[in-house]
């Protein structure tokens, strides 16, 4: 039990760590920077998907980016009461803060885009992993943990670089949402494959 209270605490330190770091770079972030991410990425994104492809993931983007930004606009008026020192930092927030936003729904929408044209492969891998764990239960062989394990780790370090990759106000390649989805695929075929034959 204590081991676990531990392991709780140390994941709480994390948390809160990655917290003050998300806070930092939202407060000195500037916006012109975020502007820049945004085309560097739709940049990387025509470049391996195509101008069609990038022209739907940045219409998906337009209709709840500006709906923030019409939301945003009372948010700017207020600011004018605040002191001059305070005034321009606090409008370069919100104006961060939608820019931010619209780089998170870009990429949300990129890898939405991609797992609708991959998503047929990710089921022809699962399937195949089922039909091999099926084979098995047959045969006189013994799953591998091992693999079942490195299968899940692989499919839960997959979800939490993606998470972590839609929040990066940094520039990324685009080729992180098909490496994702592939991933994400593969160990579902390792941890099916080697799926314990009684459960």
């Amino acid at each position: 039990m204590a081991v676990k209270k531990e392991g709780n605490g140390s994941m709480g330190v994390i948390a809160m760590f990655v917290i003050l770091i998300a806070l930092a770079a939202w407060a000195f972030i500037s916006p012109p920077f975020l502007m820049k991410s945004i085309e560097v990425e739709r940049t990387f994104s025509i470049g391996l998907g195509g101008q069609a492809s990038d022209q739907w993931i940045y219409t998906q983007t337009l209709a709840p980016s500006m709906d923030y930004l019409k939301s945003s606009a009372s948010s700017i008026k207020d600011t004018q009461a605040l002191p001059s020192a305070i005034r321009g930092w606090a409008q370069e927030r919100i104006i961060a803060t939608w820019l931010w936003l619209s780089l998170i729904t870009y990429r949300g929408f990129m890898l939405l885009l991609y797992f609708f044209i991959l998503f047929p492969l990710v089921v022809a891998l699962s399937m195949d992993g089922w039909g091999v764990r099926e084979i098995s239960t047959h045969r006189f062989s013994s799953q591998s943990p091992m693999k079942h394990r490195f299968g899940v780790v692989i499919s839960n370090l997959t979800l939490i670089g993606v998470a972590i990759w839609l929040v990066l106000p940094f520039p990324i390649p685009a080729v992180v949402a098909p490496l994702a989805i592939i991933a994400v695929g593969f160990s579902s075929w390792m941890w099916l494959s080697n799926m314990q034959k009684r459960i």
